[in-house]
């Protein structure tokens, strides 16, 4: 995922497993938006359904146009899409909460629960004025897993690991990264949603080479796996 200047859509790009990458921002919807200068992004599951959704900062690098041109507006909502789970997304608008519709000329973004309560919440820097704390509260009906990693023959922050998440017959995947999107950077801590299911699997793939399997986990709790020791007991979730 890529975001772009206006008058351009954000880009979505699919990996087909050759290392390489087809565009398909046009199947999944998101061409037709194209209002704003985008900068911080994240494919995020912010209603736990085992979907992930797709989230942008907006904001200007010319304040000055909104005097001549109303169409260059100084301070730009938020743009969020949810992720519909077929490979399409549909741009949400004050359905998405106030925090998403509100104006202001922003740059970074990152993601995190950042009150633990087991969705994701997210962090946007604003120029000029302070960040934007953005809560979210997710249906509670979905279930959700965390995974932390502390890596030991790995690097400590086990940046590079990649975790498999598998329930009621799908798969997820994700990679710890240093660096999430335009000067930013995530919670470390893997959040995987899962929509109605109980139980999941955890498939750990650590960068020195080796791989730990932990089957039938129960769900709703952040699970901290050390590199060759398994699941240990990690800092207090709550």
């Amino acid at each position: 995922m890529k975001t772009h200047f206006q008058g351009q859509s954000t880009g979505l790009y699919r990996n087909n497993g050759k290392a390489e990458f087809d565009d398909v921002t046009a199947r999944a919807g998101l061409s037709p938006e194209r209002r704003f200068i985008s900068w911080g992004t994240g494919l995020v599951d912010f209603d736990n359904d085992g979907y992930p959704d797709l989230l942008v900062a907006t904001g200007t690098v010319y304040p000055e146009l909104e005097k001549v041109y109303a169409k260059y507006p100084r301070l730009t909502p938020r743009l969020m899409f949810r992720n519909q789970g077929n490979g399409t997304f549909v741009e949400l608008g004050d359905e998405a909460g106030p925090g998403i519709s509100a104006r202001h000329m922003s740059r970074g973004c990152a993601f995190g629960d950042f009150d633990n309560d087991g969705d994701m919440d997210v962090l946007i820097m604003n120029r000029n004025e302070p960040p934007s704390l953005l809560r979210n509260d997710a249906p509670a009906e979905n279930h959700w897993i965390k995974v932390r990693l502390e890596g030991t023959k790995s690097n400590r922050s086990a940046i590079g690991a990649r975790v498999l998440v598998r329930y009621g017959g799908k798969v997820q995947a994700q990679c710890v990264t240093s660096q999430s999107s335009f000067l930013s950077a995530n919670d470390p801590r893997l959040h995987f949603g899962l929509g109605a299911a109980f139980k999941a699997s955890v498939e750990v793939h650590w960068p020195a080479g080796t791989t730990e399997s932990f089957a039938d986990l129960p769900v709703d709790q952040l699970v901290t796996i050390r590199e060759g020791q398994g699941i240990v007991k990690g800092r207090p979730f709550r």
